[in-house]
């Protein structure tokens, strides 16, 4: 071989390391910038406050929230969900659990929540002991929503005049995945 082989031979082994060396480099930040992207514009973190959704959420957690789900499609029945209150002064955010969907009657009666008369699936450990609004039932208009945190006795939700039902506009995300604390 001569000197002009071995010296070629060894510019193409740097330049291919380069290569791959920038080639791991652009996937990195493409990661990075494509994590980005879905945290900003998908998906938010919250922190649950308070023990309205006990035993299912702990007060303190960090869950991220899916933002662009309910502009694909509605709530469903048992979606966690994040909302704002309707008061602009004041604005409060709540997480709770989707009860009640559009054009259903909700009522909370002998310590159970019914759903057009029919027993709704239970989340907490205890009856529920104050009724609220839903003693005579509560007609969801369209695009509104009965919602309530599995701590029945320990919620301010759909129940109470300050929460009400919710209107899909004041819908901030779908509440998904524990990010901290770990475990």
């Amino acid at each position: 071989m001569s000197g002009y082989t071995v010296t070629y031979q060894m510019r193409k082994k740097k330049r291919q390391r380069r290569d791959k060396i920038a080639a791991y480099v652009l996937t990195f930040l493409a990661v990075i910038f494509a994590a980005f992207i879905i945290v900003r514009f998908l998906c938010a973190g919250y922190t649950v406050q308070g023990d309205s959704m006990l035993p299912t959420y702990e007060s303190g957690e960090k869950r991220l929230v899916n933002r662009l789900i309910y502009k694909v499609k509605s709530p469903a029945r048992y979606d966690i969900i994040l909302f704002e209150s309707e008061d602009e002064t004041n604005k409060q955010y709540y997480v709770k659990r989707v009860v009640g969907l559009p054009g259903e009657t909700v009522q909370v009666r002998d310590g159970n929540v019914y759903v057009d008369g029919r027993k709704a699936k239970s989340f907490g450990k205890e009856q529920v002991l104050s009724p609220g609004l839903a003693a005579d039932g509560v007609k969801l208009s369209k695009n509104q929503y009965f919602v309530m945190g599995d701590n029945y006795n320990n919620s301010e939700d759909s129940r109470s005049a300050v929460v009400g039902n919710v209107k899909k506009t004041q819908i901030i995300g779908k509440v998904g995945i524990k990010y901290w604390p770990f475990g």
